[in-house]
């Protein structure tokens, strides 16, 4: 009891005393990382890029093997094609709802109408730019053009200074940025209306993700968390593409790579570890900074992750191989523990303080075995097509084939998905 009275004074302490420092920074992290990685940083910073559309998530590319799969009846790709015609969102039946204002707050609101829709819209033009069934690109436009023709706004009226505005704008923004890429050379998309889309996306969504990543909402950057930045990061970048806006595709980048917050890849790991089981060789499990504190957010950051080096990649920037491809070392570090719900994982865990909510000293199992979308693009990137060991992403992957969507509420409502039929590679 003693022991362990001491020890939470030193805790205490040395927190106290790392925050003390960080804070009085003149800029908070002109002094370096609160855990500095134990490697060395080996950029490769890139922001040279070139954009073919459609190239958000999804490439031409892609659709053409999925196309010829699925008319071979090959699998997995005809298992991933029946799971999206089977959704609920898919169907030319979908009712969508446009509302005048998103709202989210900290007790709820009516942002997952707005997600779901999105959703929907993504489901539908997928279906039209495989099938070529015109019935399904109408019916996408219709929920692109009913939102921004009467839309006006996330939480411009209600509970606006609610940080929670965040999470609608950053998670909504790119989930609707997806369907309107690949719906733009669609001939039955009215040149007003895509240029009326393109100026709503940018008024409603970008402002707000703009001021979160310059100013944390006049809030502490290092008190912060991965899952609020990445996706507003993504929804900035998402916008620059669609609207070919390089002052917004260069910040999101320059975000990745120096941005004051947890969304900086340099902040996003929180230490580097060896594989007790080996089956990844050397310090190649990193640990990222929402593990410690739960595993429906640290599973959160793995789609978000995905989205948005694919997004870079898919316009000939790397950032999946950024720092020794660092962002597989996440990904499979958190899926080694999100393997299954139920048995013990041992899992290397270096303790780390937040501000905000105290030290973290071991994985959290609150949400434990959490499946969300993203798993099969991650494997196939870096097992297909980079040839590397990949062992617990391509675990997940495989667990959860045929790739579904994020059809649960909140953060993920109406997520892209779809892995299996949009990314496995030959």
């Amino acid at each position: 009891m003693k022991f362990e009275c001491m020890k939470n004074l030193i805790y205490t302490f040395v927190g106290n005393i790392a925050l003390v420092l960080l804070t009085s920074c003149s800029a908070e992290f002109e002094n370096g990382t609160p855990e500095p990685w134990q490697r060395e940083i080996n950029p490769n910073e890139n922001y040279e890029y070139t954009i073919k559309h459609p190239c958000l998530v999804n490439t031409e590319a892609d659709f053409e093997r999925a196309r010829r799969k699925v008319n071979e009846c090959a699998e997995p790709w005809i298992s991933g094609w029946q799971r999206l015609c089977d959704s609920r969102f898919a169907q030319l039946s979908y009712n969508p709802n446009p509302q005048e204002e998103i709202v989210r707050h900290s007790k709820g609101g009516n942002f997952n109408t707005a997600a779901f829709d999105a959703g929907a819209a993504y489901q539908l033009a997928l279906r039209w730019k495989i099938s070529g069934d015109e019935d399904y690109a109408k019916a996408a436009i219709k929920i692109l053009n009913g939102w921004a023709k009467t839309c006006k706004g996330v939480n411009y009226k209600t509970w606006p200074d609610d940080s929670h505005r965040l999470l609608a704008a950053g998670f909504i923004g790119y989930q609707f940025a997806a369907p309107a890429e690949l719906m733009r050379d669609y001939e039955g998309w009215k040149t007003e209306d895509f240029e009326i889309f393109k100026k709503w996306i940018d008024k409603t969504f970008y402002p707000i993700c703009d001021d979160f990543l310059d100013n944390h909402f006049n809030s502490s950057a290092i008190a912060g968390w991965m899952s609020w930045d990445l996706p507003a990061m993504l929804t900035i970048l998402s916008i620059g593409v669609l609207n070919d806006d390089d002052a917004k595709i260069k910040q999101a980048l320059e975000f990745f790579y120096h941005g004051k917050g947890m969304g900086c890849i340099e902040w996003s790991v929180r230490g580097m570890h060896e594989d007790p089981e080996g089956k990844v060789k050397g310090r190649h499990l990193a640990q990222s900074q929402e593990m410690g504190r739960d595993q429906g957010h640290a599973t959160l950051n793995v789609g978000l992750h995905a989205y948005f080096c694919r997004t870079a990649y898919n316009m000939g920037i790397d950032l999946f191989a950024y720092n020794d491809n660092i962002i597989l070392d996440l990904c499979e570090y958190t899926a080694k523990y999100n393997l299954t719900s139920t048995e013990d994982v041992e899992m290397p865990f270096e303790p780390y303080y937040h501000p905000k909510y105290g030290w973290h000293e071991k994985v959290s199992a609150d949400g434990k075995g959490r499946a969300r979308p993203g798993w099969e693009l991650l494997y196939n990137h870096y097992a297909k097509v980079k040839g590397m060991n990949a062992p617990y992403s391509q675990a997940f992957a495989e667990k959860e084939r045929p790739e579904g969507y994020g059809e649960r509420g909140t953060a993920e409502a109406g997520d892209l998905g779809f892995g299996t039929l949009l990314y496995t590679e030959e």
